[in-house]
C-alpha cells in the first residue's frame, strides 16, 4: 500500500468519511460532557455504545506485543504503571503497536513535553480561578500526618498532575488524527532529555478496600456517574481519613456547572494544542482495515479516544484542585503551623 509522502497514514479516506456509523464524531465533545472518572470496567469494546463500560487490558494481563509496549510506554516515561488510555487501546494489539510505533519520536520532543506542561498550568490556573478550593493542607496537618506519609501524598499529587496531562495530550492527538492530519511538519523534532523512573504508586482496589473506604467510593460513582474508581481516588485511599476529607471538600466542584464548562473549555485548549507538536499523523480508513479491524472495531476505537478526551480532562483539573488544597487552597490564608508541612511541588519530568 503506497504511502502519502506528506502524512504518516496510509492512502485513503479519512476514517470519519469511511465510517458510516460515525457521522456525528465532530460533534461527540459536546454530547459526551460529564466524564470526570466515566465508565472504564468490562464491557465488551467491539460493540460500545454511548453509557457503557470500558474494557481495558491492565498489565498484569497482557501478552505478546501489548506487554512490549507496555515496558517501552514505562521506560519512554519513567512511569510505574500503565494509565487507563494505554490499558484501553491494549484491546486493539495491531493498532496500538502502530500508534505506538508511530507517536515514540514524537513523545520524545521538547515540543511534546512543552505542549503537556502547557495543559498543566492551564488546568491549574483554570481551577485556582474558577473554583473556591478549601484548605486541606491544615486538614493533613490537623490529622497528624508523619513526614513520611505527607512526603508520599504530596508525591502521588505531583505524579498524577504530571502524567494525567501527559495522557490527555495524546489521548487528544489520536482523536484529532482520525479526523485530520494532527501535527505541524514544521515543528522541530528536538530531542528531550529522558525521564527518572518515578517510584511506585500505591493504588487501593475496590474488591479489597475497607467498608468506609468502599462508602466513599460509592459515592464518588453515584455523584459522577461513574462505573468505577479514578486512579487519583485509588491512590489517596491509601490514607482514608484523607480521602473522606478530600472528597467532602470536593465533591460540590466536581459537580458542579462551573467543573463541566471548565472542563469543556480545556478538553477544546489539549484539541488546539496538539497542532504545535510534531508531525502530521493520520489514521485513514485503509489504516484501520489493513490492520484487521472491522467497522465495529474501528467505531469503538474512534468513540472512545473521544471518550478519553473529556475524561482525561476532567481528571486534570479534578488532580489540579487536590494539589490547590494541599498547598493551602484559595479560600484561606496559610498559617505558620502548616508552612512545616511543605508545598506541593511542580514535577519536571515526562509521564503518561
Amino acid at each position: 500500500m503506497a504511502r502519502n509522502n506528506d502524512t504518516t497514514h496510509f492512502s485513503g479516506q479519512p476514517v470519519l468519511a469511511w465510517l458510516s456509523p460515525l457521522p456525528f464524531f465532530k460533534h461527540l465533545r459536546l454530547l459526551i460532557v460529564n466524564l470526570p472518572t466515566r465508565a472504564i470496567s468490562s464491557v465488551s469494546h467491539m460493540s460500545w455504545k454511548k453509557g457503557q463500560a470500558v474494557q481495558l487490558v491492565p498489565l498484569s494481563q497482557a501478552t505478546g506485543r501489548v506487554l512490549d509496549v507496555y515496558h517501552d510506554v514505562q521506560h519512554v516515561f519513567g512511569v510505574p504503571h500503565i494509565s487507563s488510555f494505554f490499558q484501553f487501546l491494549g484491546n486493539y494489539p495491531r493498532f496500538l503497536d502502530r500508534f505506538w510505533t508511530t507517536i515514540l519520536p514524537i513523545v520524545q520532543t521538547d515540543a511534546f513535553s512543552s505542549c503537556s506542561q502547557r495543559l498543566r498550568a492551564d488546568a491549574y490556573s483554570r481551577a485556582r480561578s474558577s473554583f473556591q478550593i478549601p484548605d486541606l493542607k491544615a486538614e493533613v496537618y490537623r490529622q497528624q500526618f508523619s513526614p513520611g506519609a505527607c512526603e508520599e501524598l504530596r508525591d502521588c499529587i505531583n505524579f498524577f498532575c504530571h502524567s494525567v496531562p501527559t495522557s490527555l495530550l495524546l489521548s487528544s492527538f489520536l482523536s484529532e488524527s482520525f479526523q485530520t492530519p494532527a501535527g505541524n511538519a514544521n515543528i522541530p523534532r528536538t530531542p528531550t532529555p529522558a525521564p527518572k523512573p518515578h517510584r511506585r504508586i500505591v493504588m487501593v482496589e475496590e474488591d479489597s478496600a475497607s467498608p468506609a473506604v468502599q462508602a466513599i467510593f460509592a459515592d464518588i460513582r453515584r455523584s459522577t456517574g461513574a462505573d468505577v474508581v479514578h486512579t487519583v481516588y485509588r491512590a489517596f485511599a491509601r490514607w482514608p481519613d484523607f480521602l473522606q476529607s478530600y472528597w467532602i471538600a470536593v465533591k460540590p466542584i466536581t459537580v458542579s456547572e462551573l467543573f463541566l464548562l471548565s472542563e469543556s473549555a480545556l478538553r477544546e485548549a489539549a484539541l488546539q494544542v496538539t497542532k504545535e507538536i510534531p508531525g502530521p499523523v493520520q489514521f485513514t480508513a485503509s489504516d484501520l482495515a489493513g490492520l484487521g479491524m472491522n467497522d465495529d472495531d474501528a467505531g469503538s476505537l474512534i468513540r472512545l479516544s473521544g471518550m478519553f478526551v473529556h475524561s482525561l480532562s476532567a481528571a486534570l483539573l479534578n488532580v489540579s484542585v487536590a494539589r490547590i488544597a494541599m498547598e493551602g487552597g484559595s479560600l484561606h490564608a496559610k498559617s505558620d503551623a502548616e508552612d512545616s508541612i511543605g508545598a506541593t511541588e511542580m514535577p519536571s519530568t515526562q509521564s503518561s
